[in-house]
């Protein structure tokens, strides 16, 4: 009867051992070859590289990477749009450019579509910048309050404010109004930004498909321009919006 009992213990055991062999078998070996990992969204795509920012990572470089755009190795490319989430095999270093840049990627991994929240505030912000095209006269600086602007994470925020700089090579810089007239880039007391123009967002209601909000771009006290009462929309094909009415100052 004991040697009935021993017997069946090893043939469970020759089971378990074969599953987990079995299970090693299917891993992907890049993911096996990989040190760290990295869960980022897309931001933008360029022609040879992706603006990629931190989903949650608990590392120290930086909040906003970029990774070329052709590899040695397959992924779901046609998957990887903007606002798309996704994990990056690496081999746990990372340059210190900015933005940051992975060494030795081994796979990417297509993880779920979310929401192109930047994009959506890129379409905005050029609305608002071809309104009143006077305003943008001898520019060197755009400046971007987005402390009102809750549906962007903080990665999000350094990234449209990335994504808008290098559209029109200009300089930027972030801030609240009294921050940046703290910085010396605003003149307080003559209501003056001489060397730019301040773009904020501010959201003032939200629900789960749609958001209301504010956008304005703001030169001098008697130099503004305002889109008020907004609504965005979630449709099939992203989100889009209405402006509820303008105004000038």
């Amino acid at each position: 009867m004991k040697k009935t009992n021993l017997f069946l213990l090893a043939i469970a055991l020759l089971i378990v051992l074969s599953a987990c062999t079995s299970d090693k078998a299917d891993d992907n070996p890049a993911d096996l070859q990989s040190k760290a990992k990295f869960i980022g969204k897309v931001i933008k795509i360029y022609d040879k590289s992706i603006l990629i920012s931190d989903a949650g990572n608990e590392i120290n470089s930086g909040d906003l990477y970029i990774l070329p755009t052709e590899f040695e190795f397959d992924y779901d490319k046609e998957k990887i749009q903007p606002g798309a989430i996704i994990e990056i095999g690496y081999d746990g270093a990372i340059m210190e450019s900015y933005p940051a840049q992975f060494s030795g990627i081994k796979y990417i991994k297509f993880i779920e579509q979310k929401d192109d929240m930047v994009g959506f505030y890129e379409k905005v912000f050029d609305k608002l910048w071809e309104t009143d095209k006077g305003l943008n006269s001898d520019i060197e600086i755009l400046a971007f309050d987005l402390s009102k602007t809750t549906n962007l994470s903080d990665s999000e925020k350094s990234a449209l404010i990335y994504v808008l700089g290098n559209k029109y090579s200009i300089q930027t810089v972030s801030g609240t109004f009294e921050q940046l007239s703290k910085d010396g880039y605003i003149d307080k007391e003559n209501l003056v930004f001489k060397d730019g123009i301040l773009f904020s967002f501010e959201v003032t209601k939200e629900s789960q498909n749609s958001f209301m909000f504010n956008a304005q771009k703001w030169r001098s006290g008697d130099g503004a321009y305002f889109f008020q009462d907004c609504k965005a929309t979630k449709t099939k094909d992203g989100w889009n919006y209405e402006i509820g009415s303008e105004a000038i100052s």
